[in-house]
């Protein structure tokens, strides 16, 4: 769903900016409808692949609901993570405030985004078939201008600063370093993993002194031709000693589905 969106929308920006800055001035330049048409196709695009990606796996779509309640749901963690990152940036005994999925500013992006998703759409259109052409433009102009900030500020979070960058990896391959996820989300680490492990310790016979354990329960019969399952239970591994690097070709720590699976 994010490549869906950020792949569109980084075409139409792209070349929206050189549709104003090259051809605006002189019209007449060459390739201007090519410019222009495939800048009308990632705005149809915009709209259309995350359509279809959404259908495609529509079984998904709480998971698509719940990240937008996470986002529009503020609390006073969040208020002081943006007064406070400008200076933790800068000086490194500052401590943010524990996030959960989403930290305040991918909420403020996120929130702009979606606020302004429909109008995109709706003024590209008045655009191309002419109605209020002047309006139309200057509202999705206007738009365009309020986005730049927030776009820039978004590539070079993931892309340029190494305190940041790993999350990069998470939307490539599905997969992001565990320890890196408990310093940067650890709110949201905490109930998926710590809060279930919990859960399952609890749920296992506890046996006192002078009481014998509770019988194991009968299992049916297998015939020689089934499978046999394997039984033996996964122990609860202690944080201390989960792994810090990456098996060859994947990261350390895997989505919340293949961890519950590993269950």
């Amino acid at each position: 769903m994010h490549w869906a969106v950020a792949i569109p929308f980084m075409v139409c920006y792209t070349t929206a900016l050189i549709l104003v800055i090259v051809y605006n001035p002189d019209p007449a330049r060459p390739f201007r409808h090519v410019v222009s048409w495939t800048h009308r196709i990632s705005g149809l695009c915009l709209f259309v692949l995350p359509a279809f990606n959404f259908a495609r796996h529509w079984r998904d779509a709480s998971l698509h609901l719940r990240n937008v309640g996470q986002v529009w749901k503020w609390s006073w963690d969040d208020a002081k993570w943006l007064f406070l990152i400008g200076p933790a940036s800068m000086n490194p005994k500052i401590t943010l405030p524990w996030q959960g999925k989403f930290n305040a500013g991918e909420k403020i992006n996120f929130m702009v985004l979606s606020s302004t998703y429909p109008i995109y759409v709706c003024t590209g259109l008045l655009i191309w078939f002419g109605a209020s052409p002047y309006l139309s433009w200057l509202v999705h102009f206007s738009l365009a201008v309020v986005a730049t900030p927030l776009l820039l500020g978004h590539v070079f979070m993931a892309t340029v600063n190494p305190d940041t960058r790993p999350g990069l990896r998470g939307m490539i391959t599905g997969f992001v370093d565990r320890e890196w996820a408990r310093h940067h989300y650890h709110l949201w680490y905490v109930e998926h993993f710590e809060a279930s492990r919990d859960v399952v310790a609890r749920a296992l016979p506890v046996t006192r002194p002078g009481v014998a354990a509770p019988p194991p329960r009968p299992r049916p019969a297998m015939s020689q031709e089934a499978p046999r399952r394997h039984d033996r239970p996964i122990p609860l591994v202690p944080p201390a000693a989960w792994p810090t690097s990456a098996p060859p070709g994947r990261g350390a720590f895997s989505s919340l589905a293949a961890s519950s699976r590993a269950r």
